[in-house]
């Protein structure tokens, strides 16, 4: 099946979700840690495998003051794709090395991390809450060891299409395109959730520029695609990407913030603090053509 039009609004929409929080809250921490060693992974059986504490890494060029991942074997900076095989996992915290690699001293490495990771999700809002298992990824107050990948962990945001609707608006088969998003956010504290809400109650009436399908910013390591790599920022810049499809963009015409005011410790395992975001996004199309 080619990409159609929900692939490409999904797509779109979790790369420019992604970008608003980062830049408008500067929704990042910076760290330099020690990597463990997480070989094997049965997904990835034929590479040597190092994770940080934390994840997901920001792989965004355009945010100011985040720092681009610098992974090193004792004091020696590795180069990404040099004789080490080294790949970047910004999904999962981790360096990722040929087969058999064997470090001269202790992998390690600055980077930095989002304040909530971002999900795709089919799951709706109650099945999220009553039915995640959900893990803390806490940014300080754990002891230090590899994240486990593939997991989801909070804290973390959750985006899904729930409906669309196309409805007529100019003669020629124009229609107005109105598509919810909702995202459940789950946070650790009511500081983080309040901050999380109040930056995308200010989104409604933005625009978004609707990136191709292929234009997503990962492979499927969860490194920056070569694509990227070539440009001359050597990575993804979601700034510039947007600005050379701006004329061909979603309207964000309304949002709606909303919180569950107590923890939900009767429905998950964990203390974790959870509000609503509801996305009405408006798209002048022509469906039929």
């Amino acid at each position: 099946m080619k990409p159609t039009y929900q692939h490409q609004l999904l797509t779109s929409f979790y790369m420019w979700f992604d970008h608003f929080l980062l830049d408008k809250a500067d929704a990042y921490e910076n760290f330099a840690t020690d990597f463990y060693n997480m070989t094997p992974d049965v997904r990835l059986p034929d590479n040597t495998i190092y994770g940080s504490p934390y994840k997901q890494w920001v792989y965004d060029r355009s945010i100011a003051g985040a720092t681009t991942p610098v992974i090193k074997d004792g004091p020696t900076t590795l180069t990404p794709g040099g004789a080490e095989g080294l790949m970047l996992d910004y999904e999962n915290g981790r360096a990722i090395f040929n087969d058999g690699y064997t470090p001269g001293g202790t992998i390690n490495g600055s980077y930095s991390v989002k304040n909530f990771n971002t999900y795709v999700s089919n799951q709706d809002e109650e099945s999220l809450i009553i039915e995640g298992k959900y893990k803390v990824n806490a940014r300080y107050t754990r002891t230090l060891t590899g994240v486990a990948p593939y997991d989801e962990v909070v804290p973390a945001v959750f985006l899904s299409t729930t409906d669309t609707t196309n409805v007529p608006f100019a003669l020629g088969g124009q229609d107005n395109t109105i598509s919810h998003i909702n995202a459940v956010a789950f946070a650790e504290n009511t500081y983080q959730l309040d901050g999380i809400l109040s930056v995308f109650a200010d989104a409604s009436k933005e625009i978004f520029a609707e990136i191709p399908y292929t234009g997503a910013a990962l492979d499927e390591y969860g490194d920056v695609k070569s694509s990227y790599q070539a440009t001359s920022e050597g990575g993804f810049n979601y700034t510039n990407v947007a600005n050379n499809f701006i004329s061909n963009f979603g309207f964000i015409q309304n949002t709606t913030v909303s919180k569950i005011s107590d923890r939900m410790d009767k429905f998950i395992p964990v203390p974790l603090y959870v509000g609503f975001i509801d996305f009405e996004i408006n798209k002048y199309r022509f469906p039929r053509q």
